[in-house]
Order: C-alpha cells, then structure tokens, then sequence
C-alpha cells in the first residue's frame, strides 16, 4: 500500500504519503450487528451492496482536464462508481445464503477474513467512450477520503488496506461481489456525510470524487 501511497500522493501533488492521516484500527464486528444481519437475511428482497454512485467530479493533476474526456462526461448523469459492503451487508449476505441452502447461521459462519467493523469499497474500472476492446476499462488503482474538494493532506484519510481485486470477498459473499474491481477498506468514523471518496484510476492524471451523500450514511447501515 506504501507505493500506491506515493503514487496518490504525487497524483495529488501532496508530495510524501507518510503525511496522509492514518485511519482508525479495525475492531470485532458487534452481537448486534450479526443479529440485526440475520434478521434482514430473512427478508423477502435477498440483501445487496449498496451502490456507490454521484455525478461525475473529475480530478486532475496541474492540468486542465483533457477536452476528449470532458466531451465525455455529463454532470447531469448518475454514474455507478463502485459498491459498499458494511459489516451489516456482508453479514446479511452470508445469513441470506446460508438460510437458501438450509443452514443455521451465527457468528461463527463468518469468515475471519471479513469478520471486523471495516467498510469495504470495491471500485469499479472507469469504463472510456473513446476506445473499444479491453483498452476500454480502466482498472482503480487507489480510493481515499478526503473533505469536499480538499487535498489537505492533514485531512486525507488512507483505507485501512487496499486489494488489487475482489477474488477473496467474492469467494466469500459470491456473485453480488463484481469480478473486477479494487477494495479498499475504511473504518468506521472514516464514512461521513459530506466527505468524498477519490477515486484514482491507472495510467492516467484523471480521478473522480465521489460525494458521500446524507442519505447514503444513513442506508449504509
């Protein structure tokens, strides 16, 4: 995660990445988080990520933002960037497939892998309008927190770890994980209405902030 720090932080123009704030370490997810997990589970409408989506909001480094990718962008469209999955939601999957395969579910049946009080993001590849064939996705190569339009770096909030891919998750929850994507994980105080997420995409000087709505804390239980 350490060069991937850099690499945002030049992206930024932040200079080193020790200088970001370090997010809160992770701690055990709650008796009442897995009981209210297993509740849901038991709804007719099987439990989803919640979708992180907003406006488009681009970001460049010390340059004006190529004209070829602002024909593309329409600041009146709703763009999927990517999904959220809570310590509720991952817990609500798990109970939802086990109750459809006919097994009882505790605590026990979740994973340590995904057992604490993180929020993982799994940000999509920027898809181009530009180029087909597989040049046309852009894979994420890093996700921070950050204020509202700020490159504080006393502000920026780092996740917790990042993954290159979703391979173990999906494992995990199964096909409501997309196949190609990169996690990040935040803890808890990280996610507050009104912050953004940065986006960071590869290859490129082009980024998306993508605001954290008051609607979205409050059904990102």
């Amino acid at each position: 995660m350490r060069l991937c720090g850099r690499l945002l932080a030049l992206f930024l123009g932040l200079g080193s990445a020790a200088a970001f704030a370090q997010a809160t370490p992770p701690t055990p997810l709650s008796p009442d988080d897995v009981a209210a997990a297993i509740a849901a589970a038991k709804a007719p409408t099987p439990p989803t990520p919640y979708v992180l989506k907003g406006a488009s909001k681009p970001v460049t480094r010390n340059a004006p933002l190529d004209p070829e990718v602002a024909k593309t962008l329409d600041p009146n469209k709703i763009l999927t960037f990517g999904a959220v999955y809570t310590p509720f939601i991952r817990a609500a999957i798990l109970a939802r497939k086990a109750a459809d395969a006919g097994r009882a579910f505790g605590p026990a049946d979740i994973p340590a892998e995904i057992q604490d009080s993180l929020t993982y993001v799994a940000a999509l590849p920027r898809e181009r309008t530009d180029v087909t064939g597989p040049d046309r996705l852009v894979d994420t190569i890093f996700v921070i927190v950050t204020p509202p339009g700020s490159t504080d770096r006393a502000q920026i909030v780092q996740p917790v770890w990042v993954k290159p891919d979703t391979g173990q998750l999906r494992n995990i929850l199964g096909p409501s994980v997309p196949e190609r994507a990169m996690l990040a994980a935040f803890s808890p105080d990280a996610i507050q209405a009104g912050r953004e997420f940065v986006i960071v995409y590869a290859g490129s000087v082009y980024a998306q902030r993508v605001e954290i709505r008051p609607q979205d804390v409050s059904a990102w239980r």
